[in-house]
């Protein structure tokens, strides 16, 4: 257990003494972004970035106001608005964060000043309160990614922890909490009427997934999660993801499935004394082969150390 404990303590220290916010001030150039509305169902859309690694945004449209599921960054405030705007003229009524990671919690910087409800999990106001590093265990280009603390009038104004309802016009919305996955603090939000589900970072679509181990992620934790998320849905549900295109239950089954062929692997591969090539040989599903965040070789043998390292193994 120790060498995990100081693994994942040693990013805290260096925070302490020399904090850089170089990748974060320069990940984004707004001169290449664009934002591609798409609609999901009835009065609920997805807002799609294009360029930059944004996380899809939802947005429900009720006779209230406008209800909506991440925001993006901060310097994106002006884009995104002028997007929502086209759809409705409605005040924004509600922002729901589905975790604190800044590519998609980053605007509420802009519109938490702006006196609108934030709604998340209580660990993304705890998360967003400090300096936050991300684990770079997995993608390499996130190795020393700092993002700055919010300031208090740029937090999330109501915290729950484990499901709350929304109830906006015709439709009730239902945000969960199922433990721990991606983050500490990851929604699922539950269009119940439309059946409609955003699932934040939970689920993607640009190859195996990025768990944050510094900020309380945990691999196993996500396959869990993934059950819980394929409860909630049939055949018809509509799946908004965190990344990539509007999606399925059976494409969320493939990912369990997948991941769960991974771990499984991964640990019977090591028991077996197998080294980390020999490991990532035995594993020859499609997942993984290929990723939007990295080379794909490395992304998987750094996705198998990371299984390794929650459980407190170091080869």
């Amino acid at each position: 257990m120790k060498k995990l404990l100081i693994l994942l303590i040693i990013p805290f220290i260096g925070i302490s003494q020399d904090i850089s916010f170089e990748k974060y001030n320069n990940w984004l150039n707004p001169d290449d972004m664009s934002l591609k509305t798409i609609p999901v169902k009835d009065n609920i859309y997805m807002i799609e970035g294009i360029g930059g690694g944004v996380g899809n945004l939802g947005v429900l449209i009720s006779n209230n106001g406008i209800v909506m599921i991440d925001n993006q960054f901060e310097i994106l405030e002006d884009l995104l608005t002028a997007k929502v705007k086209e759809l409705s003229d409605k005040p924004i009524k509600y922002i729901i964060n589905t975790h604190h990671h800044f590519d998609h919690a980053d605007g509420n910087r802009a519109f938490g000043k702006k006196g609108i409800p934030i709604v998340s999990h209580k660990n993304v106001r705890v998360r967003q309160a400090e300096i936050s590093m991300a684990y770079g265990g997995i993608y390499s280009l996130l190795d020393n990614f700092n993002v700055p603390a919010h300031e208090k009038d740029e937090l999330p104004t109501i915290t729950y922890d484990d499901k709350m309802y929304l109830h906006e016009g015709d439709e009730t919305i239902i945000i969960h909490y199922f433990g721990r996955g991606h983050t500490d603090g990851d929604s699922v939000i539950e269009f119940e009427n439309a059946n409609v589900v955003h699932t934040g970072d939970s689920f993607i679509k640009y190859g195996l997934p990025y768990v944050d181990m510094t900020n309380g992620g945990n691999i196993e934790g996500f396959i869990k999660i993934l059950d819980h998320i394929i409860n909630l849905c049939d055949e018809n549900t509509i799946i908004i993801p965190g990344h990539g295109g509007l999606s399925n239950v059976k494409e969320i089954v493939e990912m369990r499935d997948g991941l769960m062929h991974y771990y499984n692997l991964t640990i019977e591969g090591y028991k077996k004394g197998l080294n980390l090539e020999e490991i990532s040989s035995s594993i020859k599903i499609e997942l993984g082969k290929t990723s939007g965040m990295g080379e794909p070789r490395e992304v998987k043998l750094n996705f198998i150390r990371s299984i390794l390292l929650e459980n407190n193994i170091v080869i």
